[in-house]
């Protein structure tokens, strides 16, 4: 067992290393690539290609992986500690540093897992717009939280907490970079899908059958991003008046609105 500071530190990073190996191999599983993983004393991030277009089960897996497996670490290294007394002292370090990065994880704020997890399951009742402000939102009152409890202790003891300023700063900005993101992501996935189309010639779709009074906003909200959407527009005695594509639907939003009639786009 390494003993001294360079031993915590390296216990730090293979913790974290660990964290992130987990999201790139459920993101490889799902079919997605991974380009890199970058480490930092303070965390990880597996970079990941089109994570931005995953769907909302997708996005909720890779996202759970990461604490999962520090979780899992975790409990390994309780169960193993009275088989090795000698080591309790460092054993209990790398326990609560992988308890820490699990459950700091799962805070609902973006980017971190916990964000991700709670907009997933939010997407499954709301659109993803939506969800993200929402996370966002929770994402704000956490930092403002160790913000004020970074006050409260400087208050008491007259020392500066660091790691919590650091962290309340990152979160913010964070989070309203994930929130532009957002507004662009339903043309990058539309542009995904005319390209994989393009290239495959053919793709996944999924038929929706919906009358002509129907919202605009009601029907964008069932689109997902890992199939082709059709909308079948029936008339009042249930005829197919006509069917609209998802490109068709997306390219007279502009013009119609999210509050148009599915029956305005005909």
């Amino acid at each position: 067992m390494l003993a001294g500071m360079g031993g915590k530190v390296l216990g730090v990073f293979g913790a974290v290393l660990w964290h992130e190996l987990a999201h790139a191999v459920t993101a490889t599983t799902l079919g997605y690539r991974v380009r890199e993983m970058e480490l930092l004393p303070f965390g990880g991030v597996a970079r990941i290609d089109r994570l931005g277009e995953a769907g909302a089960a997708s996005e909720l897996v890779m996202a759970a992986a990461g604490p999962a497996a520090s979780l899992v670490l975790a409990a390994a290294i309780y169960f193993g500690l009275p088989y090795f007394p000698e080591w309790a002292e460092d054993l209990n370090f790398y326990l609560t540093v992988n308890m820490t990065l699990a459950f700091f994880n799962l805070l609902p704020a973006l980017p971190l897992d916990g964000g991700r997890i709670a907009r997933a399951l939010l997407t499954n009742r709301m659109s993803y717009g939506r969800a993200t402000k929402i996370v966002v939102r929770l994402g704000n009152l956490i930092s403002a939280g160790l913000v004020a409890a970074a006050g409260v202790e400087f208050w008491q003891s007259s020392s500066v907490n660091l790691t919590f300023l650091f962290a309340a700063v990152f979160l913010y900005v964070a989070a309203r970079g994930e929130l532009q993101i957002a507004g662009f992501r339903s043309m990058r996935i539309l542009a995904q899908k005319k390209a994989e189309l393009s290239a495959r010639g053919v793709m996944p779709t999924i038929h929706y059958t919906a009358l002509p009074g129907a919202s605009a906003r009601d029907i964008v909200r069932l689109f997902g991003p890992e199939q082709y959407h059709i909308i079948v527009v029936v008339n009042d005695a249930f005829r197919v008046e006509r069917a609209l594509t998802e490109t068709e639907i997306w390219e007279g939003l502009p013009e119609r609105g999210l509050n148009a009639t599915i029956g305005e786009f005909l």
